[in-house]
This record gives C-alpha cells, sequence and structure tokens, in this order.
C-alpha cells in the first residue's frame, strides 16, 4: 500500500504542477511578478497535502515577521520538506538556494532558472556567483530558503554535517537564521530507491530566529554548530536511541 500510495502521490504532483505550469511560465519570467510566482507555489504546496492524504501542523516558538528577511535553515530527508519549507515561510517572498542539478528537473527546473538560486558547489567561480546573487535576493527583500546539509541524509533521522554557507550569508547581511526541524518526514517520504509513502501528519518546529546582528566572520563556525545542535536536539527528544550518538 505505500508503494501504491507513493505512485498516488508522483502522479498528484505531476498533475497539478502540469495544470499550474501555464501561470509558472507567464510569472517566472516577468521578475515583478515574481511575487506572485511564489503565492502559487504556496497555494500549490498546500493543495499536496490533503490530495495525498497527509496533512502537516506547524509549530511557531515566536510570530515571525513578514517585514523582516530571514534565512531558513532545515534538516533534509524527503521531497516534502520543499513544500514544507514555502508553508513555513507563508504570505513571505522567498528563494531556494540548491544544488544546480535541479535545473535540469523537466519542468520543474524552471525555478531554478528563473527565481531561485541553483549552486554548483564543484565551481568556486560559481559558487561565488550563487552567493552573490544571494546576497542582493537579501536586499531586494527576499528570504532564503537553505538545506545546509547540502542533500537529503541517507542516515536519517540523523543528519549530515552542515555547510558553512548559510551562516556565511546570515552574516554578512546581518539577517536572522530560523532553525527549523521537520519531525517526521523522513519516513513518510524518504526516496531511497523503493519509493514509498506513508501519509499522515508532518510536524514542523520553527525555532527563535537567530539574531546575527555584531557577529563577523569568526562566528559562522558557533552560528552553525547552534543551529545543528538546535534542530538535532528535537531529533533527539523524538526519536532517542535511532540517532547515533555524535556526528
Amino acid at each position: 500500500m505505500r508503494r501504491v500510495a507513493a505512485y498516488w502521490g508522483v502522479v498528484i504532483f505531476g498533475v497539478t504542477f502540469v495544470m499550474l505550469y501555464p501561470l509558472f511560465v507567464i510569472t517566472l519570467h516577468i521578475p515583478k511578478w515574481h511575487p506572485l510566482a511564489n503565492k502559487i507555489r504556496l497555494f500549490w504546496a498546500k493543495l499536496l497535502f490533503p490530495l495525498t492524504a497527509s496533512s502537516y501542523q506547524v509549530f511557531y516558538e515566536s510570530q515571525l515577521d513578514p517585514n523582516k528577511q530571514y534565512i531558513l535553515c532545515a534538516n533534509h530527508t524527503s521531497m516534502i520538506d520543499i513544500p514544507l519549507a514555502a508553508i513555513v515561510l507563508d504570505g513571505a517572498n522567498f528563494k531556494f538556494m540548491a544544488k544546480h542539478t535541479l535545473a535540469d528537473v523537466p519542468m520543474f527546473g524552471i525555478f531554478f532558472r528563473t527565481i531561485d538560486i541553483p549552486v554548483k558547489r564543484e565551481s568556486k567561480m560559481d559558487s561565488f556567483k550563487a552567493y552573490k546573487k544571494a546576497l542582493e535576493s537579501l536586499d531586494d527583500g527576499y528570504s532564503l530558503i537553505i538545506f545546509p546539509e547540502g542533500t537529503t541524509s541517507d542516515i536519517a533521522p540523523q543528519m549530515l554535517e552542515f555547510k558553512n554557507g548559510p551562516f556565511k550569508i546570515a552574516i554578512d547581511k546581518q539577517v536572522a537564521v530560523i532553525p527549523v526541524t521537520f519531525l517526521d518526514n523522513w519516513h513518510m517520504f524518504l526516496y531511497d530507491g523503493t519509493m514509498l509513502l506513508r501519509p499522515g501528519r508532518s510536524r514542523v518546529i520553527v525555532h527563535e530566529p537567530i539574531e546575527t546582528t555584531g557577529m563577523t566572520g569568526a562566528d559562522a563556525d558557533l552560528l552553525k554548530d547552534r543551529v545543528y545542535d538546535i534542530i538535532d536536539l528535537d531529533l533527539k527528544n523524538e526519536y532517542g536511541s535511532r540517532l547515533a550518538i555524535g556526528r
């Protein structure tokens, strides 16, 4: 049944995206309409859950300021993380920053060829261009959604090591970092070659934003470790012995 549910989820993902694709094409190719494109993909994100017999519950430690820019950093184990991250920033203008290969995904890659920021870590020049674009996006009023592990964890619910990039960006622009924990996604839809989906409720913990005012580049590792430890504690409290000791 979980395999059937997974294929149903893929069908729902594809059909709803194709239906909305003409709107994405129009709004994503006109920069001033990018906020509208975000509203459409937020609608799409919220639509996916009931159509796959799933739900989500977001717990906010504090109310986010809709007039501020943030860098959202979450653990990454599943494709479900992507729509949920957009839902967390409900009402805000946002951009995803992720690996460049997403730009090659048929149809879906339109986001990373327009509004979102692809990162090719193998190239220092391309990485620098992505870094600069991220800074400019924050200046333009966008928040950033970044998965600091750089890929989905293959040892979930335990996390992989975090990359430094998100925290250097946050300090450079003196914007707050929001640690976000996805508690359930890793066992709801973790693509490991088996394509299994377990419909259910996805719980999300949105922690108090960590202000970076006054921090310098020398504080990037401390900030990275702080965000890691906050998310890691949630996972340890939930799963205990399933997580290996240490990193």
